[in-house]
């Protein structure tokens, strides 16, 4: 006879949760006080020591990384020597245990060293896996090697916070969150954070941020005596940037820059942030990171040209190595107070990728044109008598005529070599120069210098472009201009108004470097190319400029002359 189940009563399911229930509760439920006796007291305490112990300083770099008593604490080696003294006391218990040599002696079976090294990875030698698995029965060696293991974690994190606080990198949070969590992968992120954030990799070399060199020690510098008479930037300038005779092989010296700022100096470095760094403190742990990854890579800075001024100057540099490479190229511009102080800077690096003529079609597609057509200029002309002067003329008195590109192609000599580095080759030539600059002529564009200084031979000065679109960010740049003075016959209008020749030199301007801002901040590619090459931070060496210049002359089939002046040799005939 065929018999079919019956459904499940009431009863039958209430018996069957019960019994889930119970079996739920036994799992969950604390061991038993014999299993409990199976364990030492001190391993027990050992255990619960080694886990929550570190917590406390892992909470306190992750909420409170800058606090005085923060930094007081994790900045010496309390915290490490507490997780370590308890790891030593978790060995000295369980090796003084009946039977501890021989649990020591499966790491033989961990270790082994007859197993061949081609068939660590096959997969197929399980002994050393067995012979770990089988110390882990072992209350003993769990708390050795749970201690040992947040022991490490709680170094790694508190090196990558002194690290960071030094260098002020962000995001510190989660990557310590991270290793705190799971380890090694918190340290790749931090590194990936590094490299994104521009800030590098960490120093790979003995010197750290817990200790000092003779070079870059953490104490603030003291500021030093003012000037004895008028300032003079351009000699400041020099002094501080090109000084490798004194200050080694980087030709700078972060305690010798923060000396000479006033204490309410403004830095604009934007190459890493919109927001200048304020004060001598804050300016001074900026420069001292990067002096610390130039020592580690062996990068020095090379001053190109720099410009006189008495007020404010400003020089052109490029990064370079033991090789005498070129690298990231880059402007600077200087500002000082009445003693002779520097109260401003703004430093740009150039951008790694280079938009070219794309910067002009987004700009006249984005700017907003007058409603009125531009005027001619006039009467308005005049013949600046100096660098600084021409600058303003050109863009602060010119700028916005309708016949502004053929007065300023007046004053660039007919060699011009003029450098945007949104740009791979430099514009050579008045002529090239003069459609370079007409690809730039457009309406509702304004160029917009903001501090000037006041160099007679050179200058150099910091702007900003204003689209004409209100409520449009604008974005910031530095420029440098060399000239020559011609001496001839140039024209003087008098208080009448007529023009006349008279005696006198003519302002010619020979070299122009313009660098603007880039939108990302830090730039990704800049980025990347300090993680591959942290001495040249590009991804491989860039042409010196005269070979550069030579170069824009070949694709653009022109006659020209290098920046040393020498024809090149192709062209030798065709200018005789």
């Amino acid at each position: 006879e065929r018999r079919v189940r019956e459904p499940a009563s009431g009863e039958d399911r209430r018996n069957t949760i019960s019994l889930m229930a119970a079996t739920a509760a036994l799992t969950l439920a604390p061991g038993h006080p014999a299993d409990a006796a199976e364990f030492l007291p001190e391993i027990v305490a050992s255990f619960n020591l080694a886990t929550f112990t570190p917590q406390v300083f892992w909470f306190a770099m992750i909420l409170a990384p800058r606090n005085p008593v923060v930094k007081t604490v994790m900045g010496s080696w309390l915290p490490v020597l507490i997780a370590s003294g308890i790891h030593f006391y978790v060995d000295y218990v369980g090796f003084n245990q009946p039977g501890a040599l021989e649990e020591a002696a499966k790491f033989g079976a961990v270790f082994d060293p007859t197993i061949a090294p081609w068939d660590w990875a096959n997969g197929a030698v399980t002994g050393p896996l067995l012979g770990f698995q089988s110390m882990l029965e072992n209350p003993n060696f769990v708390t050795e090697e749970w201690a040992h293991v947040l022991a490490w974690d709680l170094f790694v994190g508190r090196w990558m916070w002194l690290d960071a606080i030094e260098r002020d990198v962000p995001f510190l949070w989660a990557c310590l969150l991270t290793t705190n969590f799971t380890g090694p992968p918190g340290l790749l992120q931090y590194f990936v954070v590094c490299l994104l954030s521009g800030k590098g990799l960490p120093p790979a070399g003995a010197s750290s941020s817990s200790s000092s060199s003779s070079s870059g020690p953490s104490a603030l510098p003291p500021m030093g005596p003012p000037a004895a008479g008028e300032p003079d930037a351009g000699a400041l300038v020099t002094r501080l940037w090109d000084s490798c005779a004194v200050a080694g092989r980087l030709c700078w010296s972060a305690r010798d820059i923060v000396a000479a700022c006033a204490e309410n100096v403004e830095w604009e470095d934007l190459s890493f942030s919109s927001e200048p760094i304020v004060g001598r403190a804050a300016v001074f742990a900026h420069l001292a990171a990067r002096q610390r990854r130039d020592e580690a890579c062996g990068s020095r800075l090379v001053m190109e040209r720099a410009c006189d001024g008495r007020t404010a100057a400003g020089f052109t540099w490029h990064r370079s190595n033991d090789g005498g490479d070129v690298g990231l190229r880059g402007t600077t511009f200087v500002e000082v107070d009445g003693d002779g102080r520097v109260v401003y800077v703004r430093e740009i690096a150039e951008p790694l990728f280079k938009p070219g003529g794309g910067t002009a079609r987004l700009l006249r597609a984005v700017a907003k044109p007058p409603a009125a057509p531009p005027a001619p200029l006039g009467d308005a002309r005049r013949q600046p008598a100096s660098a600084s002067d021409l600058v303003a003329y050109l863009w602060l008195e010119v700028q916005g005529a309708a016949d502004f590109r053929a007065e300023a192609a007046r004053y660039f000599d007919e060699d011009i070599v003029y450098q945007d580095l949104n740009f791979d080759l430099p514009f050579v030539g008045v002529e090239h120069v003069a459609s370079f600059l007409e690809a730039f002529d457009i309406p509702g564009l304004t160029f917009v210098p903001d501090r000037i200084s006041d160099g007679e031979e050179s200058c150099c000065f910091t702007w900003e472009v204003d689209l004409g679109v209100e409520g449009a960010a604008r974005v910031k740049g530095v420029s440098f201009y060399e000239c020559e003075s011609i001496p001839g016959m140039i024209e003087r209008r008098g208080e009448d108004g007529v023009v006349s020749q008279v005696k006198g030199k003519e302002v010619r301007v020979t070299y122009v470097r313009d660098i603007p801002e880039s939108t990302l901040k830090p730039p990704p590619l800049q980025a990347l190319a300090a993680a591959i090459k942290p001495d040249l931070r590009t991804f491989k060496p860039l042409l010196r400029e005269q070979q550069a210049v030579a170069e824009s002359c070949s694709v653009n089939a022109m006659a020209c002359r290098t920046s040393t002046g020498d024809m090149r040799p192709d062209d030798k005939k065709s200018r005789g």
